[in-house]
């Protein structure tokens, strides 16, 4: 398949007019003969930038929506991107976040770059399962606290249970799953070092997740702990934001790892501007992260002014930027990174 820098060189030479129409064309030839793989891939990578999108339009929209029926406009933002699940806007946000997690899992490879995005699907769904504290009730609707203490309402504490019971029988079966597949005669990977390093980062991520899932679980059911559900993770507090917190701070780390160089075997290098971008991007992902820590620390010092939402929506705008980037550096990758493994093991 011609890469995108053969067919400049090819038509380097002609004029302007005809440069953009047979550019166009064979870039058109060129993505009908890719592969699925790649295909696939590129596109996942594209979706988790319009996902993205979508939550912070979704968010936006309802900060300038007073009323849907009937339709009112004002302004009226949220404290935080989170508390839109106390919004119309809830079902744009627990949809989101489930994609984004399946998209992560859908990309895993052999590197310590995907098996950090493989740690990162597991916290997605809690952030969405389990609702931030109501703080300041005036942003989400004049919904009460029973207690002057942050809270979730009674009504909402049966759905978030519900979603965690769920969340630990699905974690088990692909736990399992994914355990059965690496062992089938058909989909083992025996390519000596990369085998190995594969079943370390597979038995990590598995661990993580149970642990994970039986951590909330025990938080939810146990009869000793769950009076305070779901603000009885120590030393945290709320479930919800150690869930955020640890979603964006194992990110962090990728644009990192990427910032190095190739982290993929196959992979197409970063250009310098790349790997600029991507030191930028964990940068200022970490110093958001301390932003907004600090912000829901001291958030009696900020008064009305939307520190969280801002932070939030700065963390996935740097979230989305990365996975622009990676798409067109990765764009003309020969194999998809979880393939590269078997394929080398069988030549």
């Amino acid at each position: 398949m011609p890469s995108r820098g053969v067919i400049r060189t090819a038509i380097g030479s002609a004029s302007a007019p005809v440069v953009r129409a047979v550019y166009g064309r064979l870039m058109a030839v060129a993505e009908d003969l890719a592969p699925t793989s790649l295909k696939t891939h590129r596109y996942l990578r594209l979706s988790l930038v319009l996902i993205v999108f979508t939550l912070l339009l979704s968010v936006a929209l309802q900060s300038i929506v007073v009323s849907w029926e009937p339709l009112l406009f004002g302004w009226r933002p949220l404290s935080s991107i989170s508390h839109a699940f106390y919004t119309p806007a809830r079902d744009v946000f627990v949809g989101t976040l489930m994609a984004a997690s399946i998209a992560l899992l859908a990309l895993s490879g052999r590197s310590r770059s995907t098996t950090l995005l493989d740690i990162c699907a597991i916290f997605a769904p809690l952030i969405a399962i389990v609702p931030t504290g109501i703080a300041d009730t005036r942003a989400v609707g004049e919904i009460p606290c029973p207690t002057a203490s942050e809270c979730i309402p009674t009504e909402y504490v049966g759905g978030a249970k519900a979603g965690i019971a769920v969340y630990t029988v699905v974690v088990v079966v692909v736990v399992v799953t994914m355990a059965v597949i690496r062992r089938h005669p058909r989909t083992r990977d025996t390519a000596g070092v990369a085998a190995r390093g594969s079943a370390r980062s597979a038995t990590l991520v598995s661990i993580i997740a149970l642990v994970t899932a039986g951590t909330v679980t025990v938080l939810a059911f146990s009869p000793a702990l769950k009076d305070g559900f779901p603000f009885n993770l120590w030393p945290v507090g709320s479930i919800h934001f150690a869930a955020t917190l640890l979603f964006f701070g194992v990110f962090a780390a990728v644009p990192i790892l990427h910032a190095g160089g190739p982290v993929e075997p196959g992979e197409t290098p970063p250009s310098p501007r790349q790997r600029a971008i991507y030191r930028w991007i964990a940068g200022l992902l970490i110093v958001d992260l301390v932003v907004l820590v600090a912000a829901l620390l001291f958030r009696q010092v900020f008064g009305e002014t939307p520190v969280v939402l801002i932070g939030e929506a700065v963390a996935l705008a740097l979230f989305a930027a990365f996975w622009w980037v990676q798409t067109f550096q990765r764009w003309d990758d020969p194999n998809a990174p979880s393939l590269i493994g078997r394929v080398s093991s069988r030549t």
